[in-house]
């Protein structure tokens, strides 16, 4: 193994500082090998360090970088969107999505972004911000994904339609994506009803096996508010997520327009928790303060769940759980939340399933949720 050797011409003397690497493997190389190491924190603010390539002649079986600067980072870049149809079915709006990516973004990771709203509302024009944050300042290809809805404007969707729909996304950007990113490099990142279905095509394998693919072909899952186990949330009495009637009778509503019933005949086959093993990909499974009734504990049982898998011959997946409290938002998030939620009733006392979404942004960049969401990417 050769040396590698970083070595630093200290410019500026008798200067203390705390330094923590926010974006723990996020650094680009140049053809002629100079590297930047992109949103090192210090003090609270992130810089780029650049260091340029040099031979040494004394050891020429190392490899050295001199120290050239340093400059502010999170610096807005610009972001180009291009819309593509992935499908050609009815109705073709249902069918398409758009990839949000950089100058030279060939070496890019690759985020897939499924949107939630109940399988039967939503639209990828609803991410723009999402899909300018993670690629302006985090140097990802964001690709955000439209399928079908269980609405008349929606195609009328039944369940597998959503997730048929997800899978066919997926082959078309491990097909197409290499001009804007990494094609073996691909994320999946759902919310809400989105959060069900990325963890369904990461344990199910037979969805991507449909479109020639596999789980072993992603590379990571963020789950954020989603729903592991359906029949929980439809069970009366002694409801397993502690569900008030009312309760499960909205997600029973919810559940006849996706997946044409609430019986475990329709419900249990489309859970995740159901198809957990030991090969599937590593998970950030998320839940919020203020989210929806059982999803924190509906998150909680799927982790434990895929904890509690046992293998003799094979490592067990990696996942891990992690909380978005009320004090890991700002008040404009929240006051933008809060807003949104009012337009729909039933849902306006669940203010932080929105919130989770609306932190991800351009005025957020270096945010609490924007945070777990890259620095679990960066480490996968």
């Amino acid at each position: 193994m050769k040396k590698i050797t970083i070595f630093f011409i200290l410019m500026i003397m008798s200067v203390s500082a705390h330094g923590e690497i926010y974006n723990t493997d996020a650094f680009n190389m140049s053809d002629n090998m100079d590297i930047t190491i992109k949103n090192i924190e210090i003090n609270g603010t992130p810089f780029n360090l650049n260091m340029a390539y040099y031979d040494q002649p004394s050891d020429p079986g190392g490899i050295y970088w001199k120290f050239v600067n340093v400059d502010n980072g999170l610096q807005m870049q610009n972001v180009k969107i291009q819309t593509f149809t992935y499908d050609n079915s009815e109705p073709i709006a249902r069918h398409q999505l758009d990839i949000y990516y950089t100058d030279h973004p060939q070496q890019n990771k690759v985020i897939l972004f499924v949107p939630g709203g109940a399988w039967r509302q939503g639209d990828k024009s609803l991410y723009e911000a999402l899909g300018k944050t993670l690629a302006g300042y985090h140097d990802f290809t964001v690709v955000v994904t439209n399928y079908r809805l269980s609405s008349d404007e929606g195609g009328n969707a039944i369940h597998p339609d959503h997730i048929n729909d997800v899978a066919k996304a997926f082959s078309w950007v491990k097909k197409n994506i290499s001009p804007y990113g990494d094609s073996s490099k691909i994320y999946l990142f759902g919310q809400s009803a989105g959060a069900h279905l990325v963890s369904l095509l990461a344990t199910d394998a037979s969805y991507l096996n449909s479109v020639g693919y596999a789980p072993s072909d992603i590379k990571a899952v963020i789950s954020m508010s989603g729903s592991y186990y359906l029949p929980d949330f439809v069970t009366v009495p002694n409801n397993p997520l502690g569900l008030t009637v009312e309760e499960t009778v909205m997600f029973k509503a919810i559940m006849q327009g996706a997946f044409g019933g609430w019986s475990d005949a329709e419900l249990v086959a489309p859970s995740p928790q159901v198809h957990i093993n030991v090969e599937q990909p590593p998970f950030l499974v998320i839940y919020t303060y203020n989210d929806l009734s059982g999803f924190r504990q509906s998150a909680e049982n799927f982790v434990k769940a895929v904890k509690a898998l046992h293998s003799e011959t094979e490592s067990l997946p990696e996942i891990s759980l992690r909380g978005i409290e009320f004090s890991d938002y700002t008040s404009d998030v929240w006051q933008s939340a809060a807003e949104q939620a009012a337009n729909e009733p039933a849902m306006s006392s669940y203010v932080g399933h929105w919130a989770e979404v609306i932190a991800i942004n351009p005025n957020e960049p270096n945010g609490y949720v924007t945070k777990l969401i890259v620095e679990f990417i960066q480490s996968h």
